[in-house]
């Protein structure tokens, strides 16, 4: 099974899945799970840890954009659990899922399409 490209057109998570909610549900039940969701998180991982040194920070973006990199990283703080000022590839891919807590209305552990379209609104 391959991992998808997601592409970014919204900056709210729940509508950047809903966009690319085929493209998330890996085994196309019809839902995300953690799981897909995590295994979606690895290959962004593998794409934005430009240095591959196993961590996240602004030397990771071209120079050009390190304003628009620096404002990124401070919209994903929360997932710097230890507090050292870095993300770590185990705290990006591993760490609290902000969106799954926003839209899984049951608490199932998956998103459905008609539990993100409700977060969305």
């Amino acid at each position: 099974m391959g991992v998808c490209q997601v592409s970014a057109q919204s900056q709210d998570p729940v509508q950047n899945v809903l966009a690319n909610f085929e493209r998330l549900d890996l085994d196309g039940d019809g839902a995300i799970s953690r799981a897909e969701f995590r295994e979606v998180q690895l290959a962004r991982w593998l794409q934005i840890d430009r240095n591959g040194d196993g961590f996240l920070t602004v030397d990771d973006f071209p120079s050009i954009a390190a304003d628009r990199a620096k404002a990124q990283l401070a919209g994903i703080a929360y997932l710097d659990t230890d507090g050292d000022g870095q993300f770590s590839q185990s705290e990006f891919v591993d760490g609290e899922a902000p969106l799954f807590r926003r839209a899984d209305r049951n608490g199932d552990g998956v998103l459905t399409r008609a539990e993100l379209e409700m977060a969305a609104q």
